[in-house]
C-alpha cells in the first residue's frame, strides 16, 4: 500500500505542472481574444467616427463650453459600445469631471464598477488595488504612448480661452509618438510606419506598484510606492491608462509616475516570458521580455521610421 501511494504521489507530482501549464495555456489564448476583440472595436470606432479615440480626455471636445473640465474618460471608456456595453456607455456623461472625489455626483449609475470581461486578463486576477479607489473597476489593458515618458505627447496647442502650460500639454496636434495620447485622435493613415509595426496596446499588472516620483521619472526616482496600477478602466490616470517603452517588458525597474503627466510604466504581465501586444491592424503578438529595447522602443513609436527586424 505504501508503495502504491508513493506512486500515486510522484504521478501527482509530475501531472500538476502539466496542469497548470495547460490552464495557462488557455488562459493566455483567452488574453489573446480580449485584446483581438479590443482591436475590433478600435476599428468599429476609427471606422465610426474617422479616427482611433483618445487615449485619455482631458476636457471635452468644446473645452469653452464645459467650462475646461478635466474629464479623464480612458480609450476603453469609449470602446464600452463596440463591445457589447451600450448600456454601460449611454448612462456616462462625457462633459463631466470624472475626478475621484465625490463620485456619485458624476457617476450615480456606478459605471465605475461594472466588470468589463473582455478588459481583464485572466491570467491576472489582481491584486487588491488602491485602498483609496475601491469602487473602480479595474483593467489589465493599457494604451501606448510610445517611447515617451509624457502622456501628452509633447506637442500640444493651447485653445482660445484656454490659457497656460497645462493647457499646451493637454490639447494635441498630432505629434505624439505612439498611438494614443491624452486628447489624441490618430488616424490610420498618422501611423506612417504601418499598422502592423506600431502597438497599439499592451498588458499591465493590477494592483501592481506604482512610484510617486521626486524628480525626474527616467530613470525613476521614487518617493511613495502606490499599488493603483490599472485600478479603473473608466478614470484616465497616469497608473490606469498608459504606458510607455522606455524599459522593455516586465522590466525589474520599478514603474513611476510625475505630477500625473510624465509616466515611465511598461507593459506587464502574469504571462510567462513575455507580454500580449495588441498591433494597431488589430493583430495580437505574444512579445518575449527580452526583446531587443531598441526594436521595442521602435514599436511603440508609429512613425520613426525605422526597421523593425525579427520580433
Amino acid at each position: 500500500m505504501l508503495v502504491v501511494i508513493a506512486i500515486i504521489a510522484v504521478l501527482i507530482a509530475l501531472l500538476l505542472p502539466a496542469v497548470q501549464q495547460a490552464r495557462e495555456a488557455a488562459r493566455r489564448s483567452q488574453c489573446k481574444n480580449n485584446l483581438k476583440q479590443l482591436g475590433l472595436a478600435l476599428h468599429n470606432y476609427a471606422e465610426t467616427h474617422g479616427c482611433f479615440p483618445a487615449g485619455c480626455l482631458f476636457a471635452a471636445k468644446n473645452p469653452i463650453e464645459a467650462g475646461g473640465s478635466s474629464n479623464r474618460a480612458t480609450w476603453l471608456a469609449y470602446l464600452l459600445p463596440f463591445v457589447d456595453q451600450a448600456a454601460a456607455y449611454q448612462k456616462l456623461n462625457f462633459k463631466t469631471d470624472f475626478n475621484s472625489s465625490n463620485l456619485d455626483s458624476w457617476d450615480p449609475n456606478r459605471v465605475r464598477s461594472v466588470n468589463v470581461p473582455v478588459f481583464r486578463c485572466p491570467s491576472d486576477p489582481g491584486n487588491p488595488i488602491s485602498p483609496e479607489q475601491p469602487s473602480f473597476a479595474p483593467t489589465s489593458y493599457v494604451a501606448s504612448i510610445g517611447n515617451s515618458n509624457r502622456i501628452h505627447g509633447g506637442g500640444g496647442v493651447a485653445l482660445p480661452g484656454i490659457n497656460g502650460d497645462w493647457s499646451k500639454t493637454v490639447y494635441n496636434n498630432r505629434s505624439e509618438r505612439g498611438v494614443f495620447a491624452s486628447n489624441s485622435s490618430c488616424k490610420l493613415r498618422d501611423i506612417t510606419d504601418g499598422a502592423s509595426n506600431t502597438m497599439a496596446a499592451s498588458e499591465c499588472l493590477i494592483g501592481g506598484v506604482m512610484n510617486t516620483a521626486s524628480g525626474d521619472v527616467n530613470p525613476c526616482s521614487p518617493a511613495t510606492p502606490r499599488t493603483d496600477r490599472g485600478f479603473s478602466w473608466l478614470l484616465g490616470q497616469t497608473s490606469t491608462w498608459p504606458y510607455c517603452t522606455i524599459k522593455t517588458p516586465n522590466a525589474p525597474i520599478e514603474d513611476c509616475d510625475h505630477y500625473s503627466v510624465y509616466v515611465n510604466a511598461t507593459a506587464r504581465s502574469q504571462h510567462v516570458g513575455g507580454v500580449q501586444a495588441l498591433l494597431a491592424d488589430g493583430s495580437v503578438r505574444f512579445i518575449t521580455e527580452n526583446i531587443n529595447l531598441t526594436t521595442w522602443r521602435n514599436l511603440g513609436d508609429r512613425g520613426d521610421g525605422n526597421p523593425l527586424g525579427e520580433f
